[in-house]
């Protein structure tokens, strides 16, 4: 049976601290490396959770700021001609609309097939140009939301690159420390001590 212990001077970052005479100075610079990196990380999750909330406060502004900026008005379609695009389920339509200089005209893809002469909702803005809906405000809080994984696992990959190339270079010294030692000994015939 095997028992299991939790033991905090077993523990890889309590080798910075220990006294253990067989701990390297390779070891203990690694544990060192690895301990910054943690509390780096650890530093930075409330940091990148206040820049989603400025993410969000932008975004969430954005979206408010578009919906009142645009809204639907009745276009008369004039020539409903195109070929309707069975991939994309979309057809070229030409339409005229009023806006706020006048009669618009102007052409867009529509999701239904119509026939000159029938009336369409489309979106315009303020000025009376075509526009598409409004993005919906919880779209923020996704924005938030992708931009604080995204950065955490952009963080997470640097740390762990970071470890990963200290390590790579301390294992190599740790072997060529290792080369040394042996050779030492083969060429003192198995001897550490010379009397």
């Amino acid at each position: 049976m095997e028992t299991f212990t939790l033991d905090p001077r077993s523990w890889r970052i309590a080798r910075v601290f220990g006294r253990n005479p067989l701990l390297r100075r390779t070891d203990r610079i690694e544990a060192v490396v690895m301990l910054v990196a943690l509390v780096t990380y650890l530093l930075a999750i409330p940091v990148v959770g206040v820049a989603g909330a400025a993410v969000y406060g932008v975004r969430d502004r954005l979206y408010v700021q578009e919906a009142q900026a645009r809204h639907t008005v009745m276009a008369t379609v004039t020539d409903a001609s195109g070929p309707f695009d069975q991939d994309s389920h979309t057809v070229v339509v030409q339409a005229r609309w009023p806006g706020a200089a006048g009669e618009r005209t102007g052409s867009f893809q529509h999701r239904v097939a119509v026939k000159a002469g029938e009336r369409i909702e489309i979106w315009v803005d303020n000025d009376g140009n075509l526009a598409g809906p409004p993005t919906p405000t919880w779209h923020a809080a996704i924005d938030a939301v992708g931009a604080v994984i995204v950065t955490l696992l952009i963080l997470g990959a640097a740390m762990t690159s970071l470890v990963a190339a200290v390590r790579s270079r301390l294992d190599r010294a740790r072997d060529a420390g290792w080369e040394r030692e042996i050779r030492c000994l083969q060429e003192d015939g198995g001897r550490t001590n010379r009397h």
